[in-house]
């Protein structure tokens, strides 16, 4: 694919060219890969991926970049990343509503909200987390297309965390979306910043580890809003969120390689608490999120 999914344009930029991420900390592709930025709109994408979306929906891709595949796993190791986007959105908006996580993975989102919840809703194209899902109460399909079938207009909020950097069609995904909401429903989604503090610290070294096989784009605040409108959503907010302390960006620095929180002792609470506050309040955080309506 040539065209920009935003803008159809077929002229672009290169941003990067070599290889790339292509699973877990450190597995790097086999081949070179270009990321370019559209020189209409400026979005950015992977140019000419040479994988497939079958390869996405495979135990290969969760075995290469989970390595595992099992459901009791994935919960094990996403069920703490929650908690801090049930906090940014506010519990009391869940109470009641019918809630479905679009890319919802194992369902750990879906498990936090479920006693809150009316009803919880995924869609997941990995059908191997299927049963597992269904048996912790929430109804499941594969596909947006299975999903309208039964809830077009009906959904009251829909969340979307790290997917919309993985889809072949970033603007048809939100025009489902759309779809499924009903009038006044709302949408929270979140996906990787292409304005991370770290890509604009060390950007030769954290190439090879932001881009990578299994994402197709790369959003901002103005991509992301675009192709929000595009999608025919209003009332749109655009607000940012930060996971990793100031140890991570400093060890960052030093090691060319991410570390997690609290590796550097002496940077306590207070510091940590400002510079992510920082981070957020000038658009440098990891994670780009965004709030909109369908009137």
């Amino acid at each position: 694919m040539t065209n920009c999914n935003l803008c159809e344009s077929k002229e672009y930029s290169i941003v990067y060219s070599g290889v790339i991420r292509d699973g877990v900390f450190g597995t790097e592709s086999q081949n070179k890969y270009k990321v370019v930025k559209c020189n209409g709109c400026g979005l950015v994408r992977l140019l000419n991926n040479q994988l497939t979306i079958d390869y996405y929906q495979s135990d290969e891709y969760r075995n290469s970049y989970n390595e595992t595949s099992e459901v009791s796993d994935y919960v094990q190791m996403h069920d703490n990343e929650q908690p801090p986007r049930l906090q940014k959105i506010s519990a009391s908006k869940f109470r009641d509503k019918v809630v479905l996580d679009y890319g919802c993975g194992g369902g750990s989102f879906l498990d936090l909200v479920y006693g809150l919840s009316n009803r919880t809703i995924g869609i997941e194209p990995f059908k191997g987390y299927h049963n597992s899902l269904i048996k912790r109460g929430h109804q499941v399909f594969s596909s947006a297309k299975n999903a309208l079938n039964d809830y077009r207009g009906k959904v009251d909020i829909i969340v979307s965390f790290g997917v919309l950097e993985h889809v072949e069609y970033p603007t048809q995904y939100l025009k489902d979306a759309f779809k499924l909401l009903k009038t006044g429903g709302v949408m929270y989604l979140e996906t990787n910043n292409l304005d991370d503090i770290i890509m604009k610290l060390d950007t030769t070294a954290c190439n090879k580890f932001f881009f990578r096989t299994a994402h197709l784009w790369y959003f901002d605040r103005k991509t992301l809003k675009k192709i929000s409108k595009l999608s025919g959503f209003s009332n749109i907010k655009i607000s940012f969120r930060q996971n990793f302390d100031l140890s991570n960006t400093m060890m960052w620095l030093r090691d060319k390689k991410p570390s997690g929180n609290g590796k550097i002792g002496f940077l306590d609470k207070k510091v940590n608490d400002c510079w992510i506050s920082f981070l957020e309040s000038k658009g440098l955080a990891d994670l780009v999120c965004i709030e909109m309506k369908k009137k």
